[in-house]
């Protein structure tokens, strides 16, 4: 997740099960339209240690509500798979 806030760019990346990181990504289509979404970095990427200091347990990354944790279980699901 980024957010711009008076200038800086402040980062956050979700730690997942097995260490893998979860880390905010925007693609821009053909069109010009921006879609944002996530990538997974796991351990032995070449990134993982740039975006470890900004990582955050999953627990701690969410708020509670229904989707979230219907997001979790998906998350859960896919890695244990």
């Amino acid at each position: 997740m980024t957010d711009e806030t008076e200038g800086a760019q402040l980062m956050t990346a979700v730690m997942l099960a097995g260490g893998v990181l979860r880390i905010p990504e925007s693609t821009v289509l053909a069109d010009g339209t921006r879609v944002d979404g996530t990538r997974d970095i796991p351990p032995d990427a070449p990134d993982y240690e740039l975006w470890l200091p900004y990582a955050m347990p999953e627990e701690a990354a969410w708020h509670g509500d229904a989707d979230d944790l219907r997001i979790l279980a998906r998350w859960r699901a896919a890695a244990s798979a």
